[in-house]
C-alpha cells in the first residue's frame, strides 16, 4: 500500500466517524426543551423526538375545528388581516375583524379579474360575498382566472368559486347569481342588493354594461372599484388605483368615462379647455388600470368592437397573462379591504339619469321584476 492509498482510507475513516459523532449527539439532546422567542400565548417549550415536534403543554394542535367556537376560528383564520390594519386603540384588531365580518361585497364578473378579487376578499375575512356571472369554465380561460381547472371545465363559474370560497372560510354567506349585468337591469340589480350592500367590484369588460352598472351605483350612493381593461399588457408593476376622472392609457374606462358624460349627465370639461392643466373634480369612484400603453388591436377587431353593443377586451387577439389580471384584482380587493377596515367608504358624488324612451321604459321595468326570482 503507497502513501497516497493510506491517506485516502484516513480520510474516509474520518468522514464516517463524523457522521457517527453527530448522530450520537442528535440522540443525545433529541429530547431536550427547545425554548421559543417570541410573544406566545401557549407553553414555551416543545420536545422534538425523531425530528416531530410536539408541544408539552398549554397547547392543543388542532386536527380539526370541531371544538373551537366560531369567533375563535374566525380570528384565528383571519387575526392576521386584523392585526395589519390595525393602527390605533380606536381602530383595534377586534374592531377591524369585525368590520371584515360584517360587511358584503359584490363582485360582479368572475373571470381573470373577479376570481382572483372574490379569493382575496374572503382570504381577507369579508363576511358576505355576492358572486354574479353567467358563463362557465372553458378551457381558454386557462390563462388567466383562478378556477380554471381541468376539473372544472364546463362548470359554472359562480358555482366553482362559491365552493372554493366555503373551503376557505365555511362561515362566509356567500351568494350567486346566475345572469349577466345588462344596460336595462343594472339599476334594478344594485338597488336589491341594498340597504346590506357595502361596496361593489365592478370586474365585467363590456363597454356599454359596465358604464351603466357605474351610473346605477353612482345613483344609489354605492360604493363602487371599477377595473379597466388587462388585455394587452404584460407589466403589473404599471397597476394604479385612483379616481377615474385620472385613468390613463385604457381604453375601456376611457369610453365608459365618456359614456357617463354624455349618456348619464355627469359633468363635463369646461369648452375649450387645456386637458394638461385642467385638473377635473374627482368623481369618487376608484378605478384600478394601468399606465402601461396597452397593445394595439388588429384593426378588423376594432371595428368589430366600435360597431358592437359591448366592447370586450378580456382576452381576443391582445391576450392576458395572470399575473397582470391577477394584479389587477388583487389591487382591487385591496381597495376594498382598505375602505372597509378604516371604516371609510368612498361614496360617488354623482348620480346621473339617463333618458329614457317609454318602451325602453318597459323593458327595464321587466328585466328588473325577472331579478326578483335570482336574489
Amino acid at each position: 500500500m503507497n502513501l497516497s492509498t493510506s491517506v485516502y482510507s484516513c480520510l474516509i475513516a474520518t468522514h464516517f466517524l463524523n457522521h457517527i459523532l453527530v448522530a450520537n449527539c442528535f440522540l443525545a439532546t433529541s429530547h431536550a426543551p427547545i425554548h421559543l422567542e417570541g410573544d406566545f400565548s401557549f407553553s414555551d417549550t416543545r420536545t422534538t423526538t425523531n425530528g416531530i415536534h410536539q408541544f408539552t403543554s398549554g397547547f392543543q394542535l388542532f386536527s380539526s375545528l370541531d371544538n373551537i367556537a366560531g369567533n375563535d376560528e374566525y380570528k384565528m383564520r383571519f387575526g392576521g388581516v386584523g392585526r395589519l390594519f390595525s393602527d390605533n386603540e380606536t381602530n383595534n384588531e377586534n374592531r377591524v375583524l369585525k368590520r371584515l365580518q360584517s360587511s358584503t361585497v359584490a363582485v360582479i364578473g368572475i373571470g381573470g379579474v373577479g376570481s382572483w378579487t372574490a379569493e382575496a376578499l374572503c382570504r381577507s375575512g369579508v363576511g358576505n360575498i355576492i358572486l354574479m356571472d353567467l358563463d362557465d369554465i372553458c378551457i381558454s380561460n386557462s390563462n388567466r382566472q383562478l378556477h380554471a381547472t381541468k376539473e372544472n371545465i364546463g362548470k359554472m363559474k359562480v358555482e366553482v368559486m362559491k365552493e372554493r370560497l366555503l373551503s376557505i372560510n365555511p362561515e362566509c354567506n356567500i351568494t350567486s347569481i346566475m345572469d349577466f349585468v345588462s344596460v336595462d337591469n343594472a339599476y334594478g340589480l344594485v338597488k336589491r342588493m341594498m340597504p346590506e350592500l357595502s361596496i361593489l367590484v365592478d370586474a365585467i369588460d363590456g363597454k356599454k354594461e359596465k358604464t351603466a352598472l357605474i351610473s346605477a351605483c353612482s345613483r344609489l350612493k354605492v360604493p363602487i372599484v371599477t377595473v379597466g381593461g388587462a388585455a394587452g399588457r404584460t407589466d403589473p408593476t404599471k397597476i394604479e388605483c385612483d379616481d377615474i376622472t385620472k385613468v390613463q392609457e385604457d381604453r375601456l374606462l376611457f369610453w365608459c368615462r365618456k359614456d357617463l358624460r354624455q349618456r348619464y349627465g355627469f359633468p363635463k370639461g369646461p369648452e375649450n379647455f387645456n386637458k394638461k392643466k385642467y385638473k377635473p373634480r374627482s368623481w369618487r369612484i376608484w378605478a384600478v388600470y394601468s399606465t402601461e400603453i396597452q397593445k394595439s388591436a388588429p384593426a378588423s377587431e376594432q371595428k368589430q368592437a366600435d360597431r358592437s353593443s359591448s366592447l370586450r377586451l378580456c382576452d381576443g387577439s391582445l391576450g392576458t397573462s395572470c399575473f397582470v389580471t391577477g394584479s389587477y384584482g388583487f389591487v382591487a380587493a385591496s381597495k376594498v379591504v382598505s375602505m372597509i377596515a378604516a371604516n371609510k367608504l368612498i361614496y360617488p358624488r354623482y348620480h346621473g339619469t339617463e333618458r329614457m324612451s317609454r318602451g325602453r321604459e318597459k323593458k327595464v321595468q321587466a328585466e328588473n321584476v325577472d331579478l326578483n326570482l335570482l336574489l
